[in-house]
C-alpha cells in the first residue's frame, strides 16, 4: 500500500467513528435529567406550558428523530443555540476554544522541550546516579494529579512569592508578556505529568534502539557515538514517544476541565462545566462534540506522522496480503 492510500485510508476513518461518538454523546444527554424546555421555563413552567414548548423545539418527537435533525445541523455548522443566553453555540466554541487550543499546545511543547533530552540523558547515562535520580523523580511526576499541582503552584508561586497570577487569562494579542505569566502555572500543571511520561517513554526507547544489531554494526564500523545516537537512535525511537504524547494529549483535553477550573481560564472545559451546572445541554453536546472530534482528528494526525516517520508503516498493508 503506498503512503497516500494509507494516508487516504486514516482519513475515511474518521467519517465512521465521529458517527459512532456523535450517536453516543446524543444518547449520554438525552440520559441526563430533565431537557431544554425545563429549563428554559426553570421552575415557574407547568406541565402544559412544558409540553407545549417541547413541542415547539421538536422534543416530543422520537429521540432518533431528534437526533437527525441535530445530525443535520450540525453537518451545515448548526450547533444549536444557548439555552440561557440565546447565543449561537459554535460562536461560544470559538470564543473559548483558542484558550483551551492554547493551553495544550504549550503544555506539549513544555513537555517535550524537557522530557525529550531528560530521557537522553536518562539513556546515555544509564545506571548513573543522573539517570536514578531523573527516573525516580519521572515517576513521582507521573502520579501527581495535575489539579494537586495546580493548586501547590498557586500557594508558592502566587499567593506566597506573588511572581505569577494565580488565575485569569489575558489574550496573546492583547499582551503577549502578561498572556504568558497568566499560562505559566496552567501549562506547568498540565504538562508535568506529559513531561515525566516522555522522559520514561525516552529513556526506554533510546536505550531499545541502541542495544539492536544494526546499531552494534555502525559501531564496529567506526561510526560516532553521537552520530549513532542522533541520526539513527533517535529517529528510531520517536515511534513510541510520539504515541505516549498522543495518548497524553486526549488525557490533557479531558484534564483541561480541571485545569481551567482552578485557574479560573475561561476555556472550553470552564465552559462545559458551566454549561452542565447550568443545564444548558446544547452548550455541552456542541463543546463534547468538538472535542471529541478534535481527539479522533489527533490520533488520525498521529498515525499519519507515523508513516512520514517510519514509511514501513504504509507498507505493512501490502506486506500482510
Amino acid at each position: 500500500m503506498s503512503m497516500a492510500a494509507s494516508i487516504g485510508k486514516k482519513l475515511l476513518s474518521m467519517i465512521p467513528l465521529a458517527l459512532i461518538v456523535s450517536i453516543i454523546l446524543f444518547g449520554l444527554i438525552n440520559l441526563l435529567p430533565g431537557n431544554a424546555a425545563m429549563a428554559i421555563l426553570g421552575d415557574s413552567g407547568n406541565l402544559e406550558q412544558i409540553e407545549q414548548l417541547e413541542a415547539e423545539l421538536g422534543l416530543d418527537q422520537p429521540v432518533y428523530i431528534q437526533y437527525i435533525n441535530w445530525l443535520k445541523g450540525v453537518c451545515t455548522g448548526d450547533l444549536g443555540t444557548s439555552i440561557l443566553t440565546g447565543q449561537p453555540v459554535i460562536d461560544r466554541i470559538a470564543e473559548r476554544m483558542p484558550v483551551t487550543f492554547e493551553l495544550i499546545v504549550l503544555s506539549v511543547v513544555f513537555a517535550a522541550a524537557v522530557g525529550v533530552p531528560l530521557g537522553i540523558i536518562c539513556a546515555v547515562r544509564r545506571n548513573r546516579a543522573s539517570d536514578y535520580i531523573l527516573s525516580s523523580v519521572s515517576i513521582i511526576g507521573v502520579a501527581m494529579p495535575a489539579f494537586w499541582v495546580g493548586m501547590l503552584l498557586i500557594m508558592l508561586f502566587s499567593i506566597k512569592l506573588h511572581w505569577l497570577p494565580a488565575s485569569g487569562y489575558t489574550p496573546f494579542f492583547e499582551n503577549p508578556v502578561e498572556n504568558l505569566r497568566s499560562m505559566a502555572l496552567p501549562v506547568f500543571a498540565t504538562g508535568i505529568a506529559l513531561a515525566a511520561t516522555i522522559v520514561r517513554q525516552t529513556r526506554s526507547a533510546v536505550l531499545d534502539v541502541l542495544g539492536q544489531d544494526y546499531m552494534m554494526t555502525a559501531k564496529s564500523k567506526g561510526v560516532r557515538y553521537r552520530t549513532q545516537l542522533w541520526r539513527h537512535a533517535l529517529k528510531n525511537a520517536l515511534i513510541p514517544v510520539i504515541t505516549a504524547i498522543s495518548m497524553q494529549i486526549a488525557g490533557m483535553i479531558g484534564g483541561s476541565v480541571v485545569i481551567e477550573t482552578v485557574f479560573l481560564l475561561p476555556g472550553m472545559g470552564k465552559s462545559m462545566v458551566d454549561a452542565i451546572f447550568q443545564r444548558d445541554y446544547p452548550i455541552v453536546m456542541g463543546e463534547a462534540l468538538v472535542i471529541a472530534v478534535f481527539i479522533i482528528l489527533l490520533n488520525t494526525l498521529v498515525d499519519v506522522i507515523y508513516i512520514f516517520v517510519d514509511p514501513r508503516i504504509s507498507r505493512s498493508g501490502k506486506k500482510g496480503r
